[in-house]
């Protein structure tokens, strides 16, 4: 997980020492891409770059990318839902529409100046469970499969009238879908002490319904039987449904060894039968709980009463209010959990990085 301030920006490398592979999911907040780029030019064999969903905490980050004067990095395939992709998954088309000034937003126009193959692996160009070539897992180079869990078609076309409602604005996107109008209202939980796990994990759920997250593009990525599912912002209840019958074949869970939690630790994510659908103790949590007060307190609840006696980790990597509270010997030694931090460092740019090793 590298800095991206709220946001996500994450790098999953897999191979061996002497030929390792690289994938990149989103590009966090503007500042993030500076804080990052010296780290991502140096990288050879970026297999995939995943361009998650249009949130501004996941593609902002791409608006200093698209202005540099020649790619900074060459990944060997990009996935991405653009306004092109939302009309083809209406009609089903295997040809994009031109793109004329309206719809040349700024990180689809980047990835035809640069060249990128773009959504190659399908033949609709859609980035979509619905796609046929989406039914059986995708390899990639160096020994990876990776299995799309969402977006579905139907949400992609969702999604057609608030992009070109925001397409007319200035800018990549003037608007953050996630915003919270009022700061202090009941969606934040304020603490005087330790969580109560129980009756929070038990609190009633409301699921998340903005359109840009349900055209989260999120998928496990398989590695010698290690198996990492990469959320994004998407909505629970479409991961649960593409989960259910994988999770039927190996029993009634379906193991994953690494958890990267949709949308930062929201409540309104993950619902309380989630954690039931999958066998994972590990969990990552990417985010500096600046704008929405993420992770949920609930969220983190479900989790560690849905598996309350397996040792459980959680990877934050930032350290600040919302993740403060779980590093509590008290509720470690009642939950058995434990918690990971970034170390400090000296390089304060690269504050809310922190790398995690599943074979190790």
């Amino acid at each position: 997980m590298l800095p991206a301030k709220d946001g996500d920006c994450l790098l999953l490398t897999w191979g061996r020492s002497t030929e390792l592979h690289h994938l990149i999911v989103d590009l966090g907040r503007e500042g993030t891409y500076r804080a990052v780029k010296d780290r991502l030019v140096g990288l050879s064999n970026i297999e995939l770059f995943v361009m998650s969903h249009i949130d501004a905490d996941h593609i902002a980050g791409a608006v200093p990318l698209v202005k540099e004067a020649a790619a900074p990095f060459a990944p060997a395939r990009v996935w991405y839902n653009a306004r092109p992709q939302l009309q083809a998954a209406h009609h089903r088309q295997s040809v994009l529409e031109a793109f004329g000034a309206r719809q040349g937003e700024k990180l689809a126009r980047g990835i035809v100046n640069f060249g990128w193959p773009w959504n190659a692996e399908f033949a609709s160009e859609i980035v979509s469970v619905d796609s046929p070539e989406a039914q059986e897992p995708i390899s990639l180079p160096g020994g990876l499969t990776i299995r799309l869990l969402s977006p579905r078609d139907e949400d992609l076309v969702a999604l057609i009238p608030v992009w070109d409602g925001e397409l007319e604005k200035e800018g990549l996107r003037s608007f953050d879908p996630d915003r919270d109008d009022d700061p202090l209202s009941d969606e934040f939980e304020p603490f005087g002490g330790a969580p109560e796990v129980e009756s929070l994990a038990e609190a009633s759920y409301q699921r998340d319904k903005t359109k840009p997250n349900g055209t989260s593009i999120a998928f496990i990525a398989e590695f010698e039987g290690k198996r990492v599912l990469l959320a994004a912002d998407a909505h629970s209840e479409v991961l649960e449904a593409a989960l259910r019958p994988l999770a039927e074949a190996e029993g009634g869970t379906y193991r994953v060894d690494l958890l990267k939690v949709s949308h930062h630790g929201s409540k309104a994510n993950t619902s309380k039968d989630f954690p039931r659908l999958i066998d994972c103790i590990r969990f990552a949590i990417s985010t500096d709980g600046s704008r929405h007060h993420h992770p949920d307190a609930a969220l983190i609840s479900r989790f560690l009463a849905a598996d309350p006696a397996r040792p459980k980790k959680f990877y934050f990597n930032y350290r600040q209010d919302s993740t403060d509270i779980w590093d509590s010997a008290a509720l470690r030694g009642v939950w058995n959990y434990e918690v990971e931090y970034p170390s400090d460092d000296e390089d304060h740019a690269m504050n809310g990085t922190l790398t995690i090793d599943l074979f190790s």
